[in-house]
């Protein structure tokens, strides 16, 4: 299955019966970040009546959450998450805080509204594909680090920590699907004289 997540967050709006639906989704790598996103905007929007959210996270094993954050039960985060995986997308966390008009929706109104809310956001914003990333561990000796950075930018590698002492010492990512080509450019340009650790995935 091809999965897909957005590169920016998007935030659209939309009014129903006076209550104003505010659908922010946002790209997310961890739970962590995740927790991060939601706390702002609960403070953003801390005169809010509810922010009820939905997330999918990883690949083989995606963790799927959500939370209808004082509404009724399965009124709002569970139609949030709906509309997320009818749109296979991954690494996405989608809220939708209401602000109370003063006159009630009922369940079914309620279930109508969320789900409106996050297809609207959904349908704005622009999807890419995503991809599973695999984590290596790389330690070389610094002769090599020009030759590696360029390595690195053209796998399109994140690099999620770097250090410089007597090695140079990188933890990147890359798209799973590169793994081999990465490994053999990297061996190429050391003559071989790099210790590599693929770090095992969280998904």
């Amino acid at each position: 299955m091809i999965f897909y997540t957005v590169k920016t967050e998007v935030r659209r709006e939309i009014v129903i019966k006076k209550s104003k639906f505010i659908a922010t989704i946002f790209p997310i790598s961890s739970l962590d970040e995740a927790q991060k996103k939601l706390n702002e905007i609960k403070m953003e929007f801390r005169d809010a009546t509810h922010c009820p959210y939905s997330l999918r996270i990883g690949y083989e094993r995606i963790i799927e959450r959500f939370s209808d954050d004082g509404e009724p039960p399965r009124s709002s985060g569970l139609p949030i998450l709906q509309e997320l995986k009818k749109t296979n997308v991954t690494n996405i966390l989608l809220v939708v805080t209401r602000y109370f008009g003063g006159i009630k929706l009922g369940l079914g109104g309620l279930n109508r509204a969320y789900r409106e809310s996050a297809m609207l956001v959904l349908d704005t914003a622009k999807k890419v594909r995503s991809l599973p990333l695999v984590r290596f561990d790389l330690s070389l000796d610094r002769v090599y680090s020009g030759k590696i950075r360029n390595i690195l930018e053209h796998f399109n590698a994140r690099i999620i920590q770097e250090n410089y002492g007597d090695k140079a010492e990188y933890s990147v990512k890359i798209e799973k699907e590169r793994k081999k080509g990465f490994l053999e450019a990297l061996k190429t340009v050391t003559r071989g004289k790099i210790r590599i650790r693929e770090v095992p995935s969280e998904d």
